[in-house]
């Protein structure tokens, strides 16, 4: 029996051996099967890359000046030290060489090379286009890579930066957000390169397999018709204006009357456009264009002018300033006392809202709307910048008795800056109502002058007659007895008309909150420059006690007291820079300068 089962236990042994030797047998041949019928997967060396073109440069009106925005290559460095080779240099002499390039510390570069566990170091930014060419050099330096970006620049900072806008902060596709930026965003933006071709086991590109090299193209040039100087003036005198009356906010807009170009436009507050995601939304908001609001009495030049227009009235016509009067629903009030009987001409100057209220119940309100709307209300201008609103101006059929000795005045309907600004620019032309714009042309690098703006003619709202009248009713406003004799300039004959809109609160009027604003046409007699001034929730100062101990105006609210003194350094200044010749020489001293001028209208208020 022990030797059976010695015997037994061999050849179990032996079939247990033979079983694992033919399995393992069948398993490799199975695996040099599929080693023969499948590929290996390959190292994949090839690469590609895409390449922004540079974005194109925005530039003022001024010939040979910087510009407003522009954007400049970046190399963003960092180092895989694992990758260095150590054939011709030590990784000493090649942090060296790096150093020098970058001006950066020895020490700090040292220390990146010497991370050999890590594939990516960050090293440091930099735009010198001389030290990316040394440290492009294979033989001087390795183990350094480099990626090309575009960084948008903002050379003036706050200048104009709601007409500007500002670019996204991705570095590989960045876009337009706002302004310019965004409107011309098609011809701002370069054309992309591309590469394509391999690299080594240590991902350096071998040149000499490039397939595909497609250099970039540059953005086309923007340039505006802002001139930067002229811009500076107005945002200062904006801004001494807001922080004088302490307003919440305010905006200002220097209109050509002849083409309908933008000098300057400007709006508070404002902001950093390379640092726009710092900055609440409010403060990117271009008033000019983007804010609607009720107008006020700067609305009645606009009813005067279809009063004229239609043969309702004429300059001379009498009313009586009582709101005992059967034949009108509801009139208006008046903040102030008026002379019993004026005329048409007199109750603009004095801004008479019970006078201007039965003008507009005479015109009627199918007729006055359709004025309005020939003025470009309750419609946008069409002006070359993103955000612009509509306005309100609802159909005549919609308004009520009330409402039709209210929008006459400027309440119920409201507008935008700009729309103002294009209405009296209308009067001011004679009655042709021209597109506001803000760029001028754009140029190829490549191609030349891609677009150039040419002059827009929107419609003839009123007669040429009409507007000459108009314009000479509005020459009292900014004269002694006017209710803005601090915007008279010297020199030159200002055609203007303040308003001071209660704000909208509720369903009703807030009493404290008010839109104060003047628009005027300089020189009257021959007219060059449309300007308009809006402070927004200016502090109301009511009190003479409250007025001395603050150093705030009287009636610090109204259109006449802090707008009015905006509009004339604006003026002032703007007349002067253009070399606009003045129209009434009598009255300007030979050799004023602004400091001068400034402290003979302070004696006036």
């Amino acid at each position: 029996m022990t030797r059976l089962s010695e015997i037994i236990r061999f050849y179990v042994v032996v079939g247990i051996l033979a079983s694992v030797s033919f399995a393992l047998a069948g398993r490799l041949v199975v695996l040099h099967g599929d080693l023969l019928s499948k590929k290996l997967d390959q190292p994949n060396y090839g690469f590609k890359r895409d390449m922004q073109g540079l974005r194109g440069a925005i530039y003022p009106s001024n010939r040979g000046s910087a510009p407003f925005a522009r954007s400049v290559p970046v190399w963003v460095y960092h180092v895989d030290p694992a990758s260095v080779t150590l054939k011709q240099h030590t990784r000493r002499e090649v942090a060296e060489t790096v150093a020098e390039a970058l001006q950066m510390p020895f020490d700090d570069v040292m220390k990146a090379y010497s991370r050999v566990d890590s594939r990516y170091v960050y090293l440091t930014m930099s735009s010198d286009t001389e030290a990316n060419k040394v440290l492009s050099n294979p033989k001087k330096v390795s183990g350094l890579r480099a990626e090309e970006i575009q960084i948008r620049r903002y050379p003036q900072g706050r200048r104009l930066s709601h007409v500007l806008g500002f670019v996204s902060k991705d570095p590989t596709n960045s876009v337009g957000s706002a302004g310019i930026e965004m409107r011309y965003e098609r011809y701002l933006r370069g054309i992309p390169g591309k590469i394509e071709g391999e690299v080594d086991a240590r991902r350096v590109e071998l040149y000499d397999r490039r397939l595909v090299s497609t250099d970039p193209r540059p953005g086309c040039d923007v340039y505006l018709t802002i001139d930067q100087n002229l811009q500076y003036e107005v945002e200062t005198a904006l801004a001494k204006g807001v922080a004088k009356s302490r307003a919440q906010a305010g905006w200002a807009i220097v209109l050509q009357v002849k083409t309908g170009a933008v000098l300057a436009m400007a709006s508070l507050p404002d902001y950093e456009p390379e640092t726009y995601n710092r900055s609440s939304s409010s403060a990117k908001k271009n008033l000019a264009v983007c804010e609607i609001y009720e107008p006020g009495s700067v609305m009645k030049t606009i009813t005067a002018c279809a009063a004229l227009d239609c043969g309702i009235a004429s300059p001379s016509t009498t009313y009586s300033s009582s709101r005992n009067d059967t034949r009108y629903y509801r009139l208006p009030t008046d903040s102030h006392g008026m002379d019993p009987v004026m005329t048409v001409g007199e109750a603009l100057v004095h801004s008479c809202n019970v006078v201007y209220g039965k003008i507009g119940v005479d015109v009627g309100p199918k007729r006055l709307w359709s004025y309005m709307d020939a003025f470009g209300l309750g419609r946008k201008t069409g002006i070359d910048l993103p955000g612009e609103e509509y306005g309100i101006l609802p159909r005549w059929e919609k308004w009520d008795k009330v409402k039709w000795s209210r929008a006459p005045i400027g309440q119920g309907v409201a507008v935008t800056g700009i729309q103002i600004a294009a209405a009296y620019a209308a009067i001011a032309n004679d009655g042709e109502l021209l597109r506001p714009y803000v760029v001028e042309k754009v140029v190829s690098k490549d191609e030349g002058v891609l677009y150039q703006h040419v002059r827009d003619v929107r419609g003839h709202p009123i007669k040429a007659s009409t507007a000459r009248n108009v314009r000479e009713m509005m020459l009292g406003v900014a004269k002694k007895g006017g209710t803005a004799r601090r915007a008279a300039v010297q020199g030159y004959s200002v055609a203007g008309k303040t308003g001071t809109a209660q704000m909208k609160e509720g369903r009703g009027y807030s009493s404290v909150n008010f839109n104060a604003s003047f628009v005027g046409i300089v020189p009257a007699s021959r007219p060059e420059l449309v300007i308009l001034v809006t402070l927004q929730k200016p502090f109301n100062c009511r009190s003479w006690k409250l007025s001395q101990e603050t150093g705030i105006p009287l009636y610090n609210h109204q259109g006449g007291v802090c707008a009015a003194p905006v509009f004339r350094r604006i003026a002032w200044t703007a007349l002067k820079y253009l070399e606009v010749q003045p129209d009434q020489p009598d009255d300007l001293p030979e050799d004023m300068d602004m400091a001068e001028y400034e402290r003979k209208v302070m004696e006036l208020e």
